[in-house]
């Protein structure tokens, strides 16, 4: 896959995502796009890309993660995904695994210090439109898969506990900071 290949996908993954924020009701509670990550099966495409994605931006972290290096990129001019302006791209290099090229998944600030996987999920939980929804996300009618994770690295200044809404080949991950603040490259705000 090669940059123009990526891009011309943006629009349409913009729509589906944005239908599928709307679904859970995330759209309406108005919360600030992290990053948007995508997948590549073949290193020379990662390779392609995150040389492309050096011209539109800087590595503000390149960490080996399970094995595999994981850039995230800062762009000098947002991209825009849906209706949302986004700043940072994660380009996780491939794992072995073999699954669709393109963009996967999209992250959103929920700011409310959560430490835990589960005091995240509390929290989410109390946004108005999702604990409307929450019994038939729960019980499988929305057929929407919802995990957490609360990994943190050793050399991170922030936990950042994640919830992630899956459904088909769309993700939308929630958690409490900013992908910056979290690698120690900007300061959390207050």
């Amino acid at each position: 896959m090669n940059i123009e290949q990526l891009l011309s996908k943006l629009p349409e993954f913009g729509h589906n995502i944005t239908m599928f924020a709307n679904r859970l009701g995330l759209v309406k509670a108005a919360l600030a796009v992290d990053h948007i990550a995508l997948r590549v099966t073949e290193k020379s495409d990662a390779d392609h890309l995150l040389n492309h994605l050096r011209k539109r931006g800087k590595v503000i972290s390149d960490k080996v993660i399970n094995g595999r290096p994981i850039y995230l990129i800062e762009l000098d001019d947002p991209m825009k995904v849906g209706e949302w302006d986004v700043e940072v791209i994660e380009l996780p290099f491939p794992d072995g695994r073999k699954r669709p090229d393109g963009w996967e998944h999209i992250e959103f600030v929920l700011p409310c210090g959560a430490q835990t996987a589960e005091q995240m999920l509390a929290e989410v939980r109390k946004l108005p439109v999702v604990t409307a929804k929450w019994p038939v996300i729960a019980d499988g009618t929305l057929d929407i898969e919802v995990k957490t994770s609360g990994s943190k690295a050793d050399d991170e200044p922030l936990a950042n506990p994640t919830v992630s809404f899956k459904q088909g080949p769309l993700t939308i991950k929630l958690h409490p900071f900013d992908i910056r603040e979290v690698i120690g490259h900007r300061a959390p705000q207050a």
